[in-house]
């Protein structure tokens, strides 16, 4: 590998990851059609009845809340659905799907918003994205920039992709940021019951003010662990490391509704059904790209010319390329999503702790120790020296996450 220019990497990541993790689907059908209206004392607040346990118990909270399917058009690829989800009706829905063809390690982001129509609460997707860095390090390309659609930022840890790549670039300019807490929460794949994908999972709540109005805004993201690859030239070993930011989102609600609408949104969350046949067709379009831009640069081109050439001849065979998919389209079937109980603890905000009066209890993850007295009573704080027990009364005991 020639140092300064990373390779073509994205055919060998997790297909998923230009959203939240397209990897989950296996089989495509269309989405059942929702009732517009529900019977009194019944909710239907999917595409599928609604299951026992959490599904049952969110049913409760929003039972007379309706809802309509709201899918994700990839308009580039001939208007291939992406994904699908169910969305409040009455909510407005927005999506984007931007293809850069000269970004040829990443050249896809998917990104969606669903508000209430008063904007008073919403959910946002944000577009997955890859960092990389080189051995030797890649003198070329500033940190912070891009080369062929990655981000060059070596080291990243899963708290500074949130801080500067989630709240700073999204929420950055708002009035009166301030940054409420941020802590490791579980595996965010394992929570939602998608393919494994292991990394670090991070939760983040700021508030700022907007048109006169508090707002509360949870942010979610998971960092896939580093993937440090060899190449063996003339001039020695050299490493590209790759981590990518996947599962990106956030929910949030003015004027203290958030924690209310933590059931909603989460719901709304795992609604997701993702369109198998969008993601072959992805993964048709990255290959030719990985085999064309090689083949430019065994040409002579430089690696800015070569991905300029690439994105012109990609355009002018696309059309050609959209139709081969034509007959895939009404086939294949749409596995089911589950959820468990830490996904119910993942929309709640909260994590399980080990409670001598409970056997476990929940608690906010905004607070990163918690302290109980043995006989339901609790203490919360973020200060790592705090302790109940000088200069108070009875007896406190650090509680431990439950395995």
């Amino acid at each position: 590998m020639t140092p300064g220019r990373p390779r073509i990497l994205f055919i060998t990541l997790i297909a998923g990851c230009v959203f939240v993790a397209a990897a989950a689907c296996r089989g495509r059908k269309e989405p059942a059609p929702m009732t517009a209206r529900a019977p009194a004392g019944a909710a239907q607040p999917a595409t599928r009845p609604a299951q026992a346990g959490i599904f049952s118990q969110i049913a409760q909270r929003f039972s007379r809340t309706t809802f309509h399917p709201y899918a994700v058009v990839d308009r580039t690829q001939g208007g291939l659905r992406v994904s699908t989800f169910a969305v409040p009706d009455g909510w407005t829905a927005t999506s984007s799907v931007n293809w850069n063809y000269a970004a040829t390690s990443w050249p896809v982001l998917v990104g969606a918003r669903f508000a209430a129509a008063d904007g008073s609460a919403w959910l946002e997707l944000f577009p997955a994205e890859c960092f990389y860095w080189t051995e030797p390090a890649d003198r070329s390309t500033r940190v912070g920039g891009k080369s062929l659609g990655m981000i060059h930022r070596p080291g990243i840890t899963a708290a500074e992709a949130m801080r500067s790549f989630v709240i700073g670039r999204y929420r950055g300019r708002v009035q009166n940021l301030r940054l409420v807490g941020m802590r490791p929460i579980g595996n965010i794949a394992a929570a939602l019951h998608k393919p494994p994908f292991a990394g670090e999972s991070v939760a983040a709540r700021v508030r700022y003010t907007e048109n006169g109005h508090t707002v509360d805004e949870e942010f979610f993201l998971l960092l896939s662990q580093p993937n440090r690859i060899p190449y063996h030239g003339p001039q020695g070993t050299s490493y590209e490391n790759h981590r990518v930011l996947a599962y990106v989102h956030s929910m949030g609600a003015r004027d203290g509704q958030l924690d209310g609408l933590h059931p909603l949104l989460g719901y709304m969350m795992s609604s997701v059904q993702f369109d198998p046949v969008w993601d072959q067709r992805r993964q048709q379009v990255q290959n030719q790209l990985t085999a064309q831009f090689e083949r430019n640069l065994a040409t002579g081109y430089s690696r800015i010319a070569a991905a300029g050439a690439l994105s012109r001849q990609i355009s002018a065979n696309n059309d050609a390329m959209i139709a081969s998919m034509d007959a895939q389209r009404q086939a294949a079937n749409r596995s089911s999503q589950h959820t468990s109980d830490s996904f119910s603890q993942y929309i709640r905000g909260t994590e399980k702790m080990q409670d001598p009066y409970w056997g476990t209890s929940e608690h906010a993850y905004t607070e990163k120790y918690h302290w109980t007295d043995g006989q339901g009573g609790y203490q919360h704080s973020n200060d790592a020296g705090f302790n109940p027990n000088v200069g108070g009364t009875g007896s406190w005991q650090l509680m431990q996450p439950a395995k």
